[in-house]
């Protein structure tokens, strides 16, 4: 007899590279919006996340969101079965060296994301945690690591990267370990109201 095999509740995270945004004029927009815009604090350690963004505040940016993130955000949506998505918030993040991101999740988003317009690997990559306790049944000795057993997995910061995940699964940013700016454009979409 073979047991036929079902996947339920995984926990998806799309990723891939977008060559055709502008960067240098987000950057130079991210960093105009700094001087005006105190910010907020949610989960930020060192660095500088912008108040919600609107449109038309950046030709750039809204190019971003209308060819790209509206675009392959409902590729995802429809990969999973989920009915049409809106654009709920986006922000701008500037993490200075040895600034983080402690780990959290995205109350009321369906899908979370993150853009980076200018970022290296050593700069802090984006991890992502198992949150079903798995961690106090598996194996602690497992040097097969699979998308199964592992409980955190690292994506790269690089320029031009574009992660999309659930808003409920827990993330954080390492610290960047670098004299230089960390730029990202993170973002929520949901429901349609």
């Amino acid at each position: 007899m073979a047991l036929h095999s079902e996947l339920w509740f995984p926990s998806v995270i799309w990723s891939g590279m977008m060559h055709s945004v502008d960067n240098i004029d987000i950057a130079k927009f991210a960093y105009r919006r700094k001087k005006e815009d105190k910010g907020v604090v949610i989960s930020n350690y060192g660095g500088w996340q912008s108040s919600s963004l609107t449109v038309s505040e950046n030709l750039s940016v809204d190019y971003l969101i209308r060819e790209i993130l509206d675009t392959e955000v409902d590729n995802c949506r429809r990969q999973v079965g989920l009915p049409p998505l809106e654009l709920y918030n986006i922000w701008i993040n500037i993490n200075p060296p040895n600034s983080y991101n402690h780990l959290h999740n995205h109350v009321g988003a369906v899908f979370s994301g993150v853009y980076y317009v200018s970022a290296d690997e050593n700069q802090g990559n984006i991890q992502f945690e198992r949150s079903d306790g798995a961690e106090y049944h598996l194996p602690l000795e497992n040097e097969n690591l699979t998308y199964y057993n592992a409980t955190r997995s690292t994506y790269k910061a690089k320029t031009g990267g574009l992660y999309i995940f659930p808003g409920w699964l827990k993330h954080s940013v390492q610290g960047n370990a670098t004299p230089k700016d960390r730029i990202s454009v993170s973002f929520n979409y949901g429901e349609k109201k």
